[in-house]
């Protein structure tokens, strides 16, 4: 096919200060680059700039244009200054086939700018978790705004899962939302050699957020199952700060049992994942999970709350607990420790491989396709 010249966008995206944040729109443009020209543009905010400062690189392997500008002192002059720096980018650029603006919230008015300025398609790939219950009443008049001015210009939108879908359904009524996973690399995420651990090890991986990922409700279930057995290990990896975590686990007596490693790179995860008895996900909310799909991917069982790919959870992968439930969690890992199911790997693996590099990138095209002629 021919290749297409493609803008993307987003709301969460890699800097300086947060070098993890929205790391799998990386992980996208380089996939669509395997197959097209992408550009990506990503303004950044900053307290002590009086100017704006365009930097272009190809630190990923795709063109990245990064301007940085002032932060603006009210809602007013924060626009003001995105405008100015998303229009220097657009100074060096010429025209686009297709625009990708991934994630609404905050940014998404840029996408619209981007799409009257270069008149193409414009497609949103919704990744958020703010329109969840509970949280969805909560946004402000501006959040409102950015929703109800945006979405009459999008031509396609993307959930990352079904499970996403169903939460933002509600808020694009008339538009028909396709679903189009991650992908993960299921060539290096692959199935390592048998092993027999001392003690079952089980894998747990995230940012530690409270709001989301439910962290304490991981130390309460080992505490409860300390009650019954010892012969247990989790090691937790983590890119953010755990310094309060690795406090609250000696504060609780459970320094033998639970463990923190991090910042690792991508790849480095993957013997973590293949030395692994069982994989934890103990989030009450994800739009799609890829540290589970990677998992998956390396034949290793999981235990998982009903969110995000893990929604419907297969019998055979593993066992489904309940949110904010530390005895639904302990009582998983009991049966992990005990074997009271034996798991296939090769199994496990089949259902991971939907969300290959090959898989995700043939449905792009397709999508792609529909929009450019």
């Amino acid at each position: 096919m021919a290749k297409r010249e493609i803008l993307i966008l987003s709301s969460w995206y890699p800097t300086k200060s947060k070098p993890f944040l929205g790391n799998f729109v990386v992980r996208h443009a380089q996939l669509l680059n395997k197959e097209h020209n992408i550009t990506v543009i990503n303004t950044i905010p900053s307290d002590t700039s009086k100017k704006l400062f365009l930097e272009e690189n190809n630190r990923y392997g795709y063109r990245e244009l990064q301007v940085i500008h002032p932060r603006g002192k009210n809602l007013y002059s924060k626009k003001r200054w995105q405008k100015k720096a998303l229009k220097l980018a657009f100074l060096e650029t010429n025209n686009f086939d297709l625009i990708i603006g991934h994630v609404l919230l905050p940014k998404g008015l840029q996408f619209v700018v981007s799409k009257k300025n270069f008149e193409c398609p414009l497609i949103l790939v919704e990744h958020g978790s703010y329109y969840r219950e509970g949280v969805r009443k909560n946004w402000n008049r501006f959040q409102e705004f950015i929703l109800k001015y945006t979405r009459k210009y999008f031509d396609e939108i993307i959930a990352v899962s079904h499970f996403l879908k169903q939460d933002i359904q509600a808020d694009f009524p008339i538009h028909e939302i396709n679903v189009i996973g991650n992908h993960i690399d299921t060539v290096s995420f692959n199935i390592g050699s048998q092993h027999a651990n001392e003690k079952t090890e089980f894998l747990h991986i995230s940012t530690l957020d409270r709001a989301t990922k439910n962290p304490k409700g991981i130390l309460e279930a080992c505490d409860l199952l300390l009650k019954d057995v010892s012969n247990f290990h989790v090691t937790i990896i983590c890119d953010e700060d755990y310094t309060e975590w690795m406090h609250e686990t000696d504060k609780q007596g459970l320094s033998k049992n639970i463990s923190f490693e991090g910042p690792k790179q991508w790849k480095d995860l993957v013997t973590d994942y293949q030395k692994s008895d069982a994989f934890i996900l103990n989030s009450d909310y994800e739009s799609f999970s890829i540290v589970l799909a990677e998992a998956c991917a390396t034949g290793t069982p999981v235990i998982s709350t009903p969110v995000g790919i893990a929604y419907n959870l297969d019998s055979n992968l593993g066992y489904q607990t309940e949110c904010n439930n530390p005895i639904s969690l302990k009582e998983a890992m009991l049966m992990i420790i005990q074997k009271q199911k034996k798991f296939s790997p090769d199994d496990i693996r089949k259902q991971a491989l939907q969300y290959s590099e090959q898989s995700i990138l043939e449905q792009w095209n397709k999508t792609i396709n529909k929009h450019v002629k």
